[in-house]
């Protein structure tokens, strides 16, 4: 049961990544060469690394994703929807369209559709803090999948937020670092010259958490350049989960219904159930 608890940590995240992918990218990017890093002080940088943030009430896309557990690799299609601060809906579709699984996430609480078996999770982010206090919500989700700043339990991220963060160089890229004292989470941000978060990391060093979401191909959508790959790796002491997103077809700010009827016939399971799915042990 142990490893369980440990695992729960990840697991609003595991579950959008029970995928897979390997697609030919989209012809016509326009991608940004990276600039020289500036002198700039930490509040300019905030600032600047802010105004670079994708601004929406909608988010659509096509997903190709890939995920690696070491000994197994799942790939899959699927479709990533948002409205934001309010709902975020992944769809996985590995066979002609059909849908297999869902994933639904609400501020409050997270829902699984298990097609394929007829089944379903339900758990509310209080049940999951209550035994760890994480400090992984919806948020930080919502904010991962846009390539945005975050600080846990914090709905949003104002300028005056910088004085949170230590603020350091290194040859390539600016480093925002923090520690939400709550959790005990350390999390950071490295931005390159152009102002764009290319890597978002939390780690809990007591427990031995630790992700790592890489921005890569920063296309040119409408005025700002968007990641339109993403590589993520999300590790316990005991585990190591290694995925590759690609997004394609992205709509801003066009009309979405995210549907989040459970089928009277679908039986309830808990968490531990599904992650079994996808675990090395045969």
């Amino acid at each position: 049961m142990k490893t369980h608890k440990l695992l729960k940590y990840f697991v609003s995240l595991l579950l959008l990544l029970i995928v897979g992918i390997y697609s030919c990218k989209p012809k016509e990017r326009i991608i940004q060469a990276q600039a020289a890093l500036e002198d700039k002080t930490q509040s300019k940088l905030f600032k600047d690394v802010m105004s670079k943030g994708l601004e929406f009430n909608t988010f659509s896309s096509k997903l190709n994703m890939t995920i690696s557990t070491g000994t197994k690799t799942i790939s899959s299609k699927g479709n990533l929807r948002i409205i934001n601060d309010e709902a975020i809906q992944v769809s996985v579709q590995p066979l002609f369209g059909i849908e297999m699984f869902r994933l639904y996430v609400e501020p409050d609480y997270l829902i699984v559709l298990d097609r394929m078996n007829k089944r379903y999770v339900k758990e509310s982010f209080q049940d999951l803090t209550e035994e760890n206090p994480v400090g992984f919500n919806f948020y930080t989700l919502q904010s991962l999948f846009t390539n945005s700043l975050f600080i846990p339990e914090q709905k949003e991220v104002s300028l005056q937020d910088y004085s949170k963060f230590k603020y350091s160089e290194s040859a390539d890229n600016y480093h925002l670092t923090a520690r939400d004292k709550k959790s005990k989470i350390d999390y950071s941000f490295s931005v390159n010259g152009n102002d764009q978060i290319t890597l978002t990391q939390l780690y809990i060093p007591e427990k031995g958490y630790s992700l790592q979401w890489n921005y890569n191909q920063f296309s040119l959508m409408r005025n700002l350049f968007f990641p339109h790959e993403m590589k993520i790796t999300a590790s316990t002491q005991k585990r190591k989960l290694d995925t590759s997103i690609s997004l394609s077809d992205i709509n801003l700010n066009q009309p979405l219904t995210l549907e989040t009827l459970i089928p009277g016939s679908y039986t309830k399971v808990e968490l531990s159930e599904v992650l079994k799915m996808f675990s090395d042990k045969k």
